[in-house]
Order: structure tokens, then sequence, then C-alpha cells
């Protein structure tokens, strides 16, 4: 079989400002996948950087890293000829027998999966036999007033919102005629209807990034009325509970759901990429997961879900609640592979051939964390990959911040075990042989999380 996997890009290529440094690289764990698939062919072809796919190195030693397998190809896009149909020619004219897309995120605007979906149905009109998400649905992900209303319209728990639309809150700008802003009247009279605290949320920005938590309806209106508002805007009811993720595998009909993590939370109680801890499986009974993974089958039914998904989840009142869908990789996709023993690359393909036969391998999974360390030498990282229990370590290092908190973090995905407390004596080990360089913030975190599971 033939195997191609596709990855866009829409930003400008800084190639010389990020560096990334994953221990397994991408290069060892496309060489896990190439022996998973043994008998076939696997072409990779995206526009650079390429996330999961190409180290940083690649850009100094093009020659080196491609010689890794015959097996194995890369094809990249020139970024002047990238449109949908020049990109799903160059595909087709591959002959795949099957193409997968791995969509990833970028700021400022997460939207990725729409490109990679509109290829994708172009690939199919070919005849080729393509996995990737509708693009109306890719758009609904996206956009977190089409979300909303997505939710809204199919039955599913989700906090109460107020919309707002940027040209009309600020409609009287350049009309001299009009005295009062009849919207802008509407709009903060249906605000006073929510409960406090608020959040105040970009419908189209990535994750927590520029999110306002409110306390008062003062300060929802000051944010509003602000420079920072330049955009449509979500202002929603904060409910208080527990952060959780999961993701969602396959297509109609056949879906597998991975483990459910919890996730904590920073001073604002938001979800920070950057800061966060992730923890799993969760397993009390109080969260009734038979019933919550059939709430989330019927939400890929319903958005005819065709690869990875990945849904933010808040557990307020014993009921579940859906915060954000993201029609894509997840920074859960490692965590979970790892949980389970395998590559993102293997969970990306073996989810796309055969989902159900994935899910006995997702139920199995391990006890894993995900936590995150401050930037570290790469002597330390090299130790700290040589751990027996670490599966994971990728280092992203900002080379033109400007600031301390812009430079960079350590992600470390660790665990594998059948018990919390055995996980628990990893992350003392881990405390231990580190010392200072494993933040207090994140140590207490961690050990916060295990009253979730």
């Amino acid at each position: 079989m033939h195997i191609v996997i596709y990855t866009t890009n829409s930003n400008k290529q800084e190639l010389n400002s990020m560096s990334v440094t994953c221990l397994p690289s991408c290069r060892e764990q496309l060489g896990i996948l190439l022996r998973t698939f043994a008998d076939d062919k696997i072409t990779i072809v995206l526009e650079k950087p390429g996330l999961f796919l190409l180290d940083t190195d690649f850009f100094k030693n093009q020659a080196g890293f491609l010689s890794v397998n015959p097996r194995l190809e890369y094809v990249f896009i020139d970024p002047e000829k990238d449109s949908v149909q020049e990109i799903s020619d160059v595909i087709s004219g591959l002959s795949p027998d099957i193409a997968i897309s791995m969509t990833y995120w970028v700021a400022p605007f997460d939207w990725l999966s729409i490109k990679d979906s509109l290829i994708g149905e172009n690939l199919s009109q070919k005849g080729i036999r393509a996995v990737y998400h509708p693009s109306e649905s890719s758009l609904i992900c996206f956009d977190k007033a089409k979300t909303r209303d997505f939710l809204l319209n199919n039955h599913f728990n989700i906090a109460k919102s107020v919309y707002i639309h940027h040209e009309l809150f600020y409609a009287e700008r350049n009309r001299l005629e009009i005295k009062n802003n009849v919207y802008k009247e509407y709009v903060f009279e249906k605000i006073k209807t929510l409960k406090l605290p608020v959040v105040v949320k970009d419908t189209t920005g990535l994750s927590s990034y520029g999110m306002d938590v409110c306390s008062t309806y003062a300060e929802v209106k000051h944010v509003l009325l602000s420079k920072k508002n330049n955009g449509d805007r979500l202002v929603e009811e904060f409910l208080k509970g527990s952060s959780f993720g999961v993701e969602i595998y396959g297509h109609q009909g056949n879906y597998a759901v991975s483990p459910v993590l919890v996730n904590s939370v920073n001073q604002f109680g938001l979800t920070s990429p950057k800061q966060n801890v992730k923890l799993g499986p969760v397993n009390h009974p109080k969260y009734n997961l038979e019933a919550l993974k059939k709430e989330l089958i019927r939400l890929a039914e319903a958005l005819k879900l065709n690869g990875i998904a990945q849904v933010d989840l808040l557990f307020s009142d014993n009921k579940w609640y859906i915060i954000e869908i993201n029609s894509r990789l997840s920074g859960m996709s490692q965590t979970i592979a790892a949980g389970c023993g395998l590559t993102v690359h293997e969970l990306l393909v073996k989810s796309a051939l055969s989902p159900l036969e994935l899910q006995p391998v997702l139920d199995n999974s391990g006890f894993i964390m995900n936590i995150k360390f401050p930037l570290l030498t790469q002597e330390e990282l090299i130790k700290l990959n040589s751990l027996n229990f670490v599966y994971y370590v990728n280092q992203i290092q900002n080379l033109n911040a400007k600031q301390i908190r812009e430079l960079g973090y350590t992600e470390v995905i660790f665990g594998g075990t059948k018990t919390v407390a055995e996980l628990m004596e990893q992350l003392e080990i881990l405390r231990n042989t580190f010392g200072p360089k494993m933040e207090l913030v994140f140590y207490n975190n961690a050990k916060k999380l295990v009253k979730e599971l």
C-alpha cells in the first residue's frame, strides 16, 4: 500500500526563529512507523515547517534526513504553488492508495484543518481514498460562534453565552446619522442575564490565547469597549468545574474514543498550552464515562468527522459540558499515543485504516502524564530521554524572544504504568533527579490532578 500523509501551513516560514528538539526525533518516530507498516510505502507531502514530521536539524542536514529509508519519501510543497488545486495535483500525481491529513495548529488563526479538508475533498473527486474532515465541519470547529450554534442545535450541554458581531457592535463609527447603537444596547442587556464570572473570547483564536475572565459586568464592558476588542467575540458563562480533554478517531459508523485526560488550569482558571499538566486516564465512576463516550460518538456522527479530532470538556454539577472542538491533532495527541505505546504517526495511520481495532488499545492505556519543564540544555534533554519511563521529550525555543515568558518550554511525557501510585513514583524520580529544574507550580499541579482520577 502507498500511504500519503499531507499537511499544510498558512503562515510565513520563520525557520530561523524557532528551534524544536524532539526525543525521540521525528526521524526515529517515522522509522517506527515504517517498521509497523513494513509492507507499505509512505510519502509525506508538506509545507514547511511540518510540525510532527520534520526535525529542526533537517534544515542543516537535508541529505542525511532524507536518506532514512527507501520506503519513506518527502515531497515539499512550493510556497508559491500552494493552492488547494496545486497541492491536490501533487498528491494525486503520486498515485496513493490512501491520503491522510495530519493537521496541526498555528496562531493567530487555528484554521489549517479547513484547507486540509478542501484538499481531501478535491482528492475524493479525483477518485482517491482520502481521510479528512468535511470542510463544513472544519469551519464549524474553527469558528467558536458556529461551534456554539451547532452544539445548541444538536442539544449538547454548553455554557450559556452571548455572541457579539464586531462590525455591528461598532456600527456608529462611520455613520454620523446614528445616535444610539441599538445592537450594542442589546448585547449589554443580554450579557446582564449571564451568571458571573464570564469569559470573553475571540471566536477564531487559538486555544485560550487572548481570553479574559471577568468577575463583574463593569469588567466585561471595559474589555468590549477597549482597543483589544478587534473582532467577533463570545461572552460565555465561566462554569465551575474540572477541565478535561478527549480525542475522537475514525469515520461515520466507525469511531474510537481516547481515554479522558484531566488538565490543570492557570490562575485565571483557564487551560494554558504552555503551562498545563495533563494526566490520565480518568476512570472514577462519578464521571459516568460510558454515557460520555456515547455523547462523543453522537457528536462525531453529527459533525461527520473523518480523522482525528479533539474535544475540550468541563465536568460541572455532575454534568459534562463541551467547551471546544478542534478538527486536528492536539496537544493531547502525543500523550494519548504514548499511553498506548504508540507514536503519534502510528496513532494517525491506525485510526485512519482501522479505528475500531484501535479502541481496545485505547481502552488499555497505561497511566500517563504530560508535564512542562523550563528550557533545558542538550545534555539535560538527553538525560531526561534516557529514563526508561520517559516516552517523549519536546523542547520548543523561541530564538527571537524578548521576554522570559516567551523563551519556550520543554514538554515531557512519561508513565505507561498500571497504577497511579507507580506514576507518582516516577514523578518523584523526575523531581529528585532534576531538582529546581522542575518548577514547583507544575509539580503541585500534577499532585492535585491525581484527585480527579
